[in-house]
């Protein structure tokens, strides 16, 4: 079993019909705090009744008001026929069909449906819809889809009465609507059995009965049981969840639950050694140890002994999972998980990078009402070969509000720095990146709106990708014209510094000593500022060198006034002079702040 989909309306943030798409494999649901994750999840804890309308403005328009209109959810499942015989475990199964087939298909017709759905290899959908006065359990499968026969097709329940017991297994049951509906309502917390799910607030059990059901139930109360039952029945099996606990937590060798002695229970207890170290008197209770493995245990517990397909539900496990553990754990669900369906959210998209996600929800709150954006596999697999061309990780990208392409890996690094100065009212929601064979923005015969284009239909193509701001370059060794004409091509989409690239803003002989200083050189500002002068051939320091070849200027007097010992290194020595002059001299890098400003169109 896995779920298709969830839709909600009407209820907590959600106003309006938000629908979350699911898929086999691992589903990751994005959002910042108080955007509504936790409370999708809610739903799928299948409780009965919930309910609690959106209030906001929308749905109150008056002090004091209140709201008429219930929450209403809608959840499609999908499994095989078999399957569902299992996790209602009865005799007689009751199938009920949509009203106008009769009309429209001949008796035979009609049965042969049924037939197809109650083969055994057969997949079909139930469809959930509960709240607002309402809850209705259908089933879907082409053409046998999931209204209610009534009473007034009696020529049609007797037909199927009459062949279906001939035909497939006497134990399902053709029925009418009120004997149907009432017991397919049965069935509802019956599919609650094969959804776990697993958050920093939940604990399993730390002691449990000696007696009690070899499948972990939703709240891993009898946790201690399952352990034991594995450890004495399956030492194999128990070795291995061992294994995988270690992975996650290196600090735990084994896991054992033995019994309490003269309570009739049995007690959870980790090891930081091997059973044949024979330190028992080394281990620690699980109830004196965190969240983190307490789920973990109980998580991997369902991925080793489940026979059937289970939904795992794990509500922002970097809440109580080191990145690193998180990372293993990950691992190890998609190996040795590959038969489940697993749900997440998440504040970061770092588990992108983990496992193979199948499908993305984007959560937003725009402090009234959450809206989901849904990403699924077709879309995410161009999305990464997108990203993939440029160089770019997805996890670069998520939260941000822009894209602000620069040049490369020193801008990279200090561009960031320079906008929290220079643009602080964007500088939060800006992710800095690095362009990808930026000779090509210079090669003859290059359009450069086309290169550009490139770039801008990735942030217009996805919702995990945000809008870009410009692609900023050095100028190097185009001409100002053909700056301003591939400017003016892109729509100013393409810009390039006011100078020829970003050491020539930083000629400054109080910075370049202390940089040199920090690799062990000690030089006084005057020969520094002589230096500069004499390889820029000036007499002394002015604006007038916007478009010489600062890198070069800097290797120079790196090497000279260090007789070559000391080379100028970008990624290292640009970062170093950047921060210096942040901090002593801001007004130094005025003329590079106007130009980045510029480029963000501010004043």
């Amino acid at each position: 079993m896995y779920i298709e989909s969830l839709a909600i309306s009407n209820y907590k943030s959600f106003l309006e019909r938000q629908v979350f798409n699911f898929e086999p494999g691992f589903n990751l649901l994005l959002g910042s705090n108080n955007a509504g994750k936790t409370s999708a999840l809610d739903v799928l804890d299948l409780e009965i009744g919930m309910n609690e309308p959106h209030r906001s403005n929308k749905t109150i328009p008056n002090f004091g008001g209140l709201t008429k209109v219930n929450s209403e959810f809608d959840i499609r499942f999908e499994m095989n026929y078999e399957e569902f015989r299992k996790i209602i475990n009865q005799d007689q199964i009751y199938l009920p069909i949509v009203s106008d087939l009769s009309t429209q298909r001949s008796n035979d017709i009609l049965i042969q449906k049924v037939l197809d759905f109650i083969n055994v290899n057969s997949k079909i959908k139930i469809n959930l819809n509960c709240g607002n006065g309402k809850n209705i359990i259908a089933f879907e499968s082409n053409d046998l889809i999931g209204g209610l026969i009534n009473n007034s097709q009696n020529s049609v329940f007797s037909a199927l009465l009459q062949y279906l017991p001939n035909k497939t297994n006497p134990q399902v049951d053709i029925a009418n609507y009120g004997g149907a509906q009432n017991a397919i309502l049965g069935y509802y917390p019956l599919f609650k059995t094969r959804i776990y799910r697993f958050n920093a607030i939940r604990k399993p059990g730390f002691t449990s009965s000696t007696q009690g059901n070899l499948i972990l139930d939703r709240e891993a109360i009898n946790l201690p049981y399952c352990i034991n039952h594995l450890q004495t029945n399956d030492s194999h099996g128990h070795k291995i969840l061992c294994e995988w606990i270690n992975r996650v937590f290196p600090s735990v060798r084994w896991v054992q639950a033995p019994p309490i002695t003269g309570t009739g229970n049995f007690e959870i207890k980790c090891l930081p050694l091997l059973p044949e170290d024979r330190r028992d008197d080394l281990a620690t209770p699980l109830a004196r140890m965190g969240a983190g493995i307490w789920n973990v245990i109980a998580m991997l517990y369902v991925v080793l002994t489940s026979r059937e397909p289970q939904v795992i539900v794990i509500d922002e496990p970097n809440a109580f999972l080191h990145p690193r553990a998180l990372r293993e754990l990950l691992a190890i669900l998609e190996s040795e998980g590959k038969q489940h369906q697993f749900i997440l959210t998440a504040h970061s998209a770092d588990v992108l990078t983990a496992v193979n996600t199948r499908s993305i929800s984007l959560l937003d709150f725009d402090g009234i009402t959450t809206t989901v954006k849904q990403i699924g596999l077709k879309d995410l697999h161009a999305l990464r070969g997108g990203l993939a061309e440029l160089g770019i990780r997805m996890t670069d990208l998520h939260a941000k509000d822009r894209v602000f392409w620069v040049e490369g890996q020193t801008e990279e690094l200090v561009i960031p720095e320079i906008l929290r100065w220079a643009c602080p009212e964007v500088a939060a929601g800006t992710s800095v990146l690095r362009v990808e064979r930026t000779g090509t923005f210079s090669t003859k015969g290059m359009d450069a709106k086309e290169i550009v284009d490139i770039y801008d239909r990735l942030s217009s193509s996805s919702a995990m990708v945000p809008p870009m701001v410009c692609i900023l370059l050095d100028g190097e060794k185009l001409s100002l014209k053909d700056r301003y004409k591939n400017t003016d091509s892109s729509n100013g989409k393409l810009r390039y510094l006011d100078r020829r690239m970003l050491e020539n803003y930083l000629f400054h002989p109080t910075a370049i000593v202390s940089t040199l200083a920090e690799l062990g050189e000690d030089f006084e500002a005057v020969t520094v500022h002589d230096a500069l002068c004499r390889a820029l051939g000036m007499e002394d320091l002015n604006n007038d060198f916007a478009e010489v070849d600062g890198a070069k200027i800097l290797k120079t007097i790196f090497s000279e006034l260090s007789d070559a010992k000391q080379e100028f290194r970008k990624t290292r020595d640009v970062p170093t002079l950047v921060s210096w002059l942040l901090e002593n001299d801001p007004q130094h890098l005025e003329p590079l702040r106007l130009c980045i400003r510029k480029s963000f169109n501010l004043g």
